[in-house]
């Protein structure tokens, strides 16, 4: 038994197949199969079987699956530090953030982090989150920022930063004096948002159709002050989180708490499953604790 053959099951157990865990492998689909079988043969049980309903792990291979994960990461990890002590020049990690979300919370965290691990060139690369997603699943980012819900087998998802999102009135709105607004009272309000590129944009779609109503969109831009500052001259409505807005002067805009459906607004710093973070990336997510 070696590791090549305990990474090779973890994989097409994970996938359920063995097209997929070889093309995930790079390697051919028959030398997958030989590899499974000799270490059946070797362990003397079936760690697979397949059913009416495909591949499955049988009881024998969730427990060999077990062991198999924490060696392949064990070792995965320690190769990782091997190397960055054995070449300890200026190591490089490649993160991917949101325009607004260093404002709301990384700012802090990466100035923590320059400090703590000055031997790291810090490379920050700021798109859309929709952007980040895919640079990080196609390895030109180490980690990156995405708005929460997300969702994606691929990735592991670290919950780093909850609040809410609030609508955004001027001060002289008609329901600028309300404490809370059902999203069904914005069918008729001129909706100010962000771009389309944007995972927000789609939450505040999709809430407003829960709701039972397309918003009547009148502006959109990238720049959350921008949304403010019309809200503020009254040109129409927008929804932010929380925190944003009360950056902004208090005395021309109201913040009015969502309900049916509520809003919940959160940050999430994800990193691909099947590569190791490097001593540098695990570094990095430790110090991002949930707020």
């Amino acid at each position: 038994m070696n590791l090549v053959q305990l990474e090779y099951f973890a994989q097409v157990a994970e996938q359920k197949s063995f097209t997929r865990a070889a093309e995930k492998l790079f390697v051919s689909q028959p030398a997958l199969s030989k590899s499974i079988q000799a270490l059946e043969k070797e362990l003397n049980t079936r760690l697979l079987e397949r059913t009416s309903q495909g591949l499955k792990v049988t009881p024998d291979g969730e427990l060999v699956l077990r062991y198999a994960r924490e060696l392949v990461d064990y070792y995965n990890r320690r190769t990782a530090e091997m190397r960055s002590l054995l070449n300890p020049q200026r190591n490089v990690l490649r993160f991917g953030l949101p325009p607004s979300a260093g404002t709301v919370y990384f700012s802090k965290i990466i100035y923590q982090y320059v400090r703590q691990f000055p031997q790291v060139d810090l490379q920050i690369t700021e798109v859309m989150s929709k952007e980040i997603h895919g640079m990080v699943k196609n390895d030109q980012l180490d980690l990156g920022v995405v708005i929460l819900p997300f969702s994606d087998p691929d990735m592991e998802v670290k919950r780093v930063y909850a609040s809410e999102a609030m609508l955004v009135v001027n001060r002289d709105h008609p329901l600028a004096r309300r404490r809370e607004v059902c999203f069904s009272e914005l069918r008729d309000e001129p909706f100010l948002t962000v771009s389309k590129n944007y995972m927000y944009y789609d939450q505040v779609l999709s809430r407003c159709q829960e709701a039972g109503f397309t918003p009547h969109i009148v502006f959109q831009t990238s720049q959350w002050d921008i949304l403010l500052e019309m809200a503020a001259e009254g040109n129409g409505v927008t929804i932010l989180e929380k925190s944003l807005v009360t950056r902004m002067s208090r005395d021309r805009l109201r913040c009015i708490r969502l309900t049916q459906p509520e809003f919940p607004w959160a940050l999430g710093l994800i990193h691909r499953r099947d590569k190791p973070m490097s001593p540098d990336a695990k570094a990095f997510w430790t110090l991002c604790a949930p707020v």
